[in-house]
C-alpha cells in the first residue's frame, strides 16, 4: 500500500527505523524484486520487466560495500563493460576526487587491485560512486553508503552526493537524518508503510518522530 511519485532531479530521502523496509522497497524500485501486487514504473515502464543489461543505463546503486572485482582500478569502475570509454571512468574519478590518488598508484588506473589493501574504506565508497555514475544513469540509489565511515569522510561524501544531485534523480536511505543530503523530500516509513511524507521543513512542523529523532542526534553526535 505504497503510493508513491517522483519528478526528474527530485532528491528524495528515505527514513524509519531499522527493519521497516527501507532496503526492501530500492529492491522493487531496481526491480529485483516484484511486488505481490501493483507496479512500479519509469514513465510508464514497469522496472521489472526492464533487462537486467539495460538496468545499469537506468540506474546508478550503491550501498555500504564495495566488492572488488578481479581487475585493473578501471575494470573497479567500468566492471568490465566495453562500452564504457575510458574518458568516462576519468570523468567519474575526477567527479568524486580520486584523480590525483589513482594516479599516484603505480599503473595508474591499469595498477592490478589484488588485494582490499590498496583503498581505504572512504576511498572504496569514492569508488562506488564513481561505478554508479560512470554511465551517467538518471536515476541514483545510495542505501546507508555513509552508515560506516567517521564524520570527516562523510561529510567529503555527502558533498560529492550533493553535487551529483544537481544532474540525477537521487533516492537515498539515510541512518542519520542530520547528514542526509538536502533533500526535497522526506519519506518516513514505518512497519512497511509510508507514515509520513514531506519538505523536510514541513516535517520538522508536523512529524513528532522526525522532530525528536533529528533533536537526540544532536545530543549524541558532535
Amino acid at each position: 500500500d505504497i503510493n508513491l511519485n517522483f519528478k526528474p532531479k527530485e532528491k528524495v530521502t528515505f527514513v524509519g527505523r531499522t527493519g521497516v523496509g527501507k532496503s526492501t522497497l530500492f529492491k522493487l524500485i531496481l526491480g529485483l524484486l516484484k511486488p505481490t501486487k501493483g507496479r512500479i514504473t519509469i514513465n510508464g515502464i514497469d522496472v521489472y520487466d526492464i533487462p537486467n543489461s539495460e538496468k545499469r543505463k537506468i540506474f546508478g546503486y550503491v550501498d555500504q560495500n564495495f566488492p572488488i572485482i578481479k581487475g585493473t582500478v578501471a575494470d573497479q569502475i567500468s566492471l568490465q563493460d566495453e562500452s564504457i570509454t575510458r574518458k568516462q571512468i576519468e570523468n567519474a574519478l575526477d567527479f568524486v576526487g580520486l584523480t590525483a590518488y589513482t594516479a599516484s598508484l603505480e599503473n595508474g588506473l591499469d595498477t592490478q587491485v589484488n588485494s582490499d589493501t590498496l583503498f581505504s574504506q572512504g576511498q572504496k565508497q569514492l569508488l562506488a560512486i564513481a561505478r554508479a555514475i560512470v554511465s551517467d544513469p538518471p536515476i541514483l540509489l545510495f542505501d546507508e553508503i555513509t552508515a560506516n565511515l567517521d564524520s570527516i569522510t562523510e561529510e567529503k561524501i555527502v558533498a560529492i552526493l550533493q553535487k551529483a544531485g544537481d544532474t540525477h534523480t537521487i533516492l537515498s536511505i539515510s541512518h542519520r537524518l542530520s547528514s542526509m543530503i538536502a533533500s526535497d523530500t522526506v519519506v518516513i516509513l514505518e512497519n512497511g508503510r509510508v507514515k509520513n511524507t514531506g519538505s523536510p521543513e514541513m516535517l520538522i512542523q508536523n512529524d513528532d518522530w522526525y522532530r525528536s529523532h533529528i533533536a537526540l542526534e544532536k545530543l549524541t553526535w558532535g
